[in-house]
């Protein structure tokens, strides 16, 4: 079966994300023959990956006429689909999957859509560089080379010359307030590889039990029906303020625990020396 043009030319030009970005407001000719070093100057491309697309299966064939090959504008825009999901990381045995997909009547932005939930980030901060100054007024004495480096690897932040690029800016400040108490830098930093160890585990068994229990029928079954992509491209996203709420949830009563269990004597001393005090006065 093959890509009706409009489709293609829908996807080459309008989808977000997959048209390559030196062609994603070009306009595609239409119904334009090419040969095949003219499709290869179109699609910014070269005649050695087109003949390794059509040897692959990506790619159509060209109409012969006698012995020589024409493209057309529905090979311009294969081209274009490939070279947007090369862009994005898939390898080419993907891509055939992808495209074999689309051609059985999967609706290509239903994949994406499903590929865009389980990849995008889980965060909306973005990495910020910060002078090295900021810094230091920020942890003081507390910034010491070895800090630095224990940071860097656990790639909270990482030098780039007399600048700083920090992963997250919420989690720099809260370090801030915690070590302008007293807090040493570097014991802070042990407690964020524990708490990434533990909560590495816990993200992977539940993506695990989604794999397992959601997606596993996929892998060796027939295709899920078209309407049910939307669905668990859905189900990915609920996943993120769920396991959000579910962290947050269950290290508030850590902590509650934790601060009952370890502060109540300390501070029944504090109470204890007050009264003392005040007695003696």
């Amino acid at each position: 079966m093959k890509l009706p043009h409009k489709t293609l030319n829908y996807i080459a030009q309008h989808l977000p994300g997959l048209a390559a970005p030196a062609k994603k407001t070009t306009e595609l000719p239409q119904d334009k023959e090419f040969t095949i070093d003219e499709l290869a100057r179109a699609s910014d491309t070269t005649v050695r990956n087109i003949r390794a697309y059509q040897d692959r299966g990506l790619l159509p064939p060209p109409e012969l006429r006698g012995r020589k090959g024409y493209y057309f504008t529905s090979h311009l825009a294969r081209l274009r689909v490939i070279a947007g999901l090369l862009d994005r990381g898939y390898s080419l045995n993907s891509i055939k999957d992808l495209i074999d997909a689309l051609e059985n009547g999967i609706d290509l932005r239903h994949l994406m859509g499903l590929e865009s939930a389980m990849t995008s980030p889980w965060t909306d901060e973005e990495q910020q560089l910060v002078p090295m100054t900021e810094l230091i007024k920020m942890f003081g004495a507390y910034l010491t080379p070895e800090a630095l480096a224990r940071a860097a690897d656990l790639d909270l932040m990482r030098p780039e010359g007399t600048m700083v690029r920090v992963r997250s800016m919420r989690t720099l400040r809260a370090g801030a307030e915690l070590v302008a108490t007293g807090i040493p830098l570097e014991e802070l930093l042990d407690i964020v590889r524990m708490l990434r160890g533990n909560v590495e585990r816990v993200a992977n068994e539940l993506v695990r039990l989604v794999g397992d229990h959601v997606l596993s029928n996929y892998e060796t079954e027939d295709l899920p029906p078209k309407e049910e992509f939307p669905k668990l491209a859905d189900l990915v996203w609920r996943l993120r303020p769920l396991a959000e709420m579910a962290v947050h949830a269950e290290l508030a009563r850590a902590m509650e625990n934790a601060a009952s269990r370890l502060l109540s004597d300390r501070l029944e001393k504090i109470i204890e020396r007050i009264a003392r005090e005040k007695d003696g006065k």
